[in-house]
């Protein structure tokens, strides 16, 4: 039997299996529930959130023959659709179609009712890249669609859909998954296909995926093939190119001792275990993250790491307040961008430099405390008089 990848394994069949999109699909529930289903929606959110995934699924609960919970997966109508091979469901890609003669086309289809089922439905992918003319045609059926017909528009940017558009449509909003939420579906996935993953080896993926489920799942695959059925952070840093935290704490270590140097030789050996410059970079702020939130004092399940890391983490460099590592950070971030920025500069030398200027950074103090030190520190009267008259 071939191998599926888990994006497509592990796709949702129902609402229930969504992720983090809560809000919409009890809308959607509801609306089937009470049958006043509008006949133009429009799913717009960031990529692998669920956007077409959602339209599929609702897609099959108008569609669906069986009594009982819907979609039942089980009938002709839901068979068709998760195979793609629907006659009432068809799933068009508006970046290949999107001229005024592939609307009109597609539209002359929906002139006839559905062959098998309750509703003809359109779902349109990325409808974005739809020409203005493509719109202009498709906007008399979209005002007085046939009572059988039902758009469902998908879009990572909302911002290009036409106003005379969006005036037509229900329009969902799909949220960025949070590194716990994926964090759990991964563990979920890993616990039914019998695959030991470390919480560290979570925490990487889910931050890696940057708030989208496909992406979570595909990185997944990727690790899967070169870790096997026990997935470790060492493994998940290896396979990504990913540089180890080790790395980070000799770093952070080198700014407490205002070691430029150091900090010199710990970017040399990323960059001689083939990490980029930028990708060290983003992993040192996440670093930081978990740096500055132990110093709160979050627990190790809420940042999804060891109990060991943050314990090290708690250990490491205590001259840093929380200013400090706030500094660091600021000073990171802006780098990081730089970097990404293309004005062909040398990603090496901006780090180089920064790294030189936080080792040379001295620390942060607390106003308060200076002020009641100098307060309590024995002076001359007259000393005494001015420094409370100015206090």
């Amino acid at each position: 039997m071939p191998y599926i990848a888990m994006a497509r394994k592990w796709r949702p069949r129902s609402f229930s299996e969504m992720v983090g999109q809560e809000h919409i699909a009890q809308t959607l529930k509801n609306a089937i529930a009470t049958e006043k289903v509008h006949h133009a929606f429009l799913f717009t959110g960031t990529r692998g959130v669920g956007k077409t995934t959602s339209a599929r699924i609702l897609a099959s609960m108008l569609n669906c023959t069986a009594e009982g919970e819907k979609p039942c997966g089980q009938c002709e109508s839901c068979k068709a659709i998760a195979a793609g091979s629907s006659m009432d469901v068809l799933e068009i890609d508006a970046a290949s179609n999107n001229g005024v003669e592939d609307m009109r086309t597609i539209l002359d289809g929906t002139q006839y009712p559905p062959m098998n089922s309750q509703h003809r439905i359109l779902i349109i992918d990325e409808v974005h890249a739809l020409s203005k003319q493509a719109w202009n045609s498709m906007l008399k059926t979209l005002e007085e669609p046939p009572h059988y017909l039902i758009f469902i528009f998908a879009t990572t940017e909302v911002n290009k859909v036409l106003p005379t558009i969006l005036s037509r449509v229900l329009r969902f909003d799909f949220k960025r998954l949070s590194p716990l939420q994926i964090s759990k579906r991964l563990a979920y996935v890993c616990e039914q296909e019998g695959i030991k993953i470390a919480p560290e080896a979570l925490s990487i993926i889910s931050e890696k995926a940057d708030g989208s489920m496909r992406d979570a799942l595909t990185i997944f695959d990727e690790v899967f093939a070169y870790s096997g059925n026990s997935i470790t952070a060492e493994s998940v840093q290896n396979a990504l190119g990913i540089p180890s935290d080790t790395l980070y704490f000799e770093l952070v270590k080198a700014f407490e001792a205002h070691d430029a140097k150091g900090s010199f030789a710990v970017l040399e050996k990323a960059i001689a275990a083939g990490v980029e410059v930028q990708v060290f970079l983003e992993g040192l702020i996440r670093f930081l993250r978990n740096f500055l939130y132990s110093k709160i004092g979050l627990t190790a399940e809420t940042l999804e790491i060891s109990q060991e890391n943050l314990d090290n983490l708690k250990k490491l460099a205590p001259t840093f307040e929380q200013g400090d590592i706030l500094r660091i950070a600021k000073i990171i971030t802006e780098l990081s961008e730089r970097c990404s920025s293309r004005h062909g500069l040398n990603p090496r030398l901006l780090a180089e430099a920064e790294f030189s200027k936080i080792a040379w950074l001295d620390r942060v103090v607390n106003i308060k405390e200076v002020l009641e030190n100098i307060k309590n520190t024995p002076l001359k009267e007259e000393s005494q008089k001015k420094i409370g008259s100015f206090i």
